[in-house]
């Protein structure tokens, strides 16, 4: 399967499911296995029944030998089973799930992973994660394990997901071509980029997580990095239509005109807007500065150099208050210099 396909092509999706998995940002098998875990849950304590103790999180594998469901006077489904692991026996209690009856039949063979609790004062086993076992001997995916756990919408469990990612990742993992030069990933000691996927899905241990964590979140950067590089060689090629021309003695009359002296900063900003202003390409430039910087009179220089070549500009304002603030302040500065300034 292609990792560019459509995600109803995964087995077991289909359209409706892949509807589902559009709310969460899914549409192709690539963006399936790049769903990250939010979180895991640390099942890696595996113990035998006698050796359970209430509040603890472990792991049991053992046989189904009964199971029943439970009506109370509240219209509540309570589930309660018994599971014995050849040496001890422990109550197992579910909630508002009956068709478990059906699902874990008695003779059936389990591995539960939960927090142990109490249950009619007996210790119990309360509402674990349930994973059927051909042999007692078999491997994992939702129990026994340190246990992904995804960003779920209505209908799509972490269970499901996980099962999903686990069918396509071994067949996909084939597919990612790993892009770093592997100077960069010796130099700050990444994983390569099959590594890091399968361990960020499908840890062992949470070193491995945070291994994994560290590769992704830098090539995350370093993907809007490169995008941010590309818009702005993009934005250079954007012709003007209009070079403005900057007359220094034109702006040297505004700057003595001001009512007080510009800072440092100040003379910076103007002298880098003047020479953008003065290029072919279109200036993008984003200008930041505390209240009371002076912010607003390096862009009524940008204007005073518009108007100079005959051209109007926009001074845009978030609320009104602040909108008649700049209007007052850049009337007091253009209006002396010939230009006419409106609201």
């Amino acid at each position: 399967m292609d990792v560019n396909s459509s995600v109803r092509y995964v087995p077991s999706v289909g359209p409706s499911l892949a509807t589902r998995l559009k709310k969460l940002g899914i549409e192709t098998v690539r963006d399936l296995i790049y769903h990250f875990p939010h979180r895991y849950e640390d099942y890696t304590l595996i113990s035998d029944v006698k050796s359970l103790q209430p509040g603890e999180t472990a792991t049991v594998k053992g046989q189904i030998t009964a199971i029943k469901n439970i009506y109370t006077r509240g219209g509540r489904k309570i589930q309660t089973a018994t599971l014995s692991d050849g040496e001890g026996v422990i109550q197992v209690t579910w909630f508002n799930q009956p068709f478990l009856i059906k699902i874990l039949p008695v003779g059936t063979w389990v591995s539960l992973s939960g927090k142990i609790g109490w249950f009619s004062k007996k210790k119990a086993f309360i509402s674990p994660d349930y994973e059927k076992l051909s042999t007692i001997g078999q491997g994992t995916l939702h129990t026994g394990r340190l246990v992904p756990i995804y960003p779920e919408t209505y209908g799509l469990s972490s269970k499901w997901l996980r099962s999903r990612i686990a069918a396509i990742l071994p067949e996909a993992l084939h597919q990612i071509e790993e892009f770093l030069p592997s100077s960069i990933r010796e130099q700050n000691k990444f994983l390569e980029l099959r590594q890091a996927l399968e361990k960020i899905h499908f840890p062992k241990t949470l070193e491995e997580v945070e291994e994994a964590r560290r590769r992704l979140s830098f090539d995350e950067f370093f993907s809007l990095h490169l995008t941010s590089l590309t818009r702005r060689q993009d934005w250079t090629k954007n012709q003007l239509a209009h070079r403005l021309i900057v007359d220094q003695e034109k702006v040297l009359e505004f700057i003595r005109n001001l009512p007080f002296n510009l800072t440092l900063s100040q003379k910076r900003a103007m002298r880098e807007i003047a020479d953008d202003l003065s290029k072919n390409s279109a200036m993008n430039r984003l200008l930041e500065g505390d209240v009371g910087s002076g912010k607003t009179v390096v862009a009524a220089l940008a204007c005073f150099i518009s108007a100079q070549n005959g051209f109007q500009s926009a001074i845009m304002a978030p609320t009104q208050i602040l909108a008649m603030q700049h209007f007052q302040t850049l009337e007091k500065i253009l209006t002396p210099l010939g230009i006419k300034v409106g609201l």
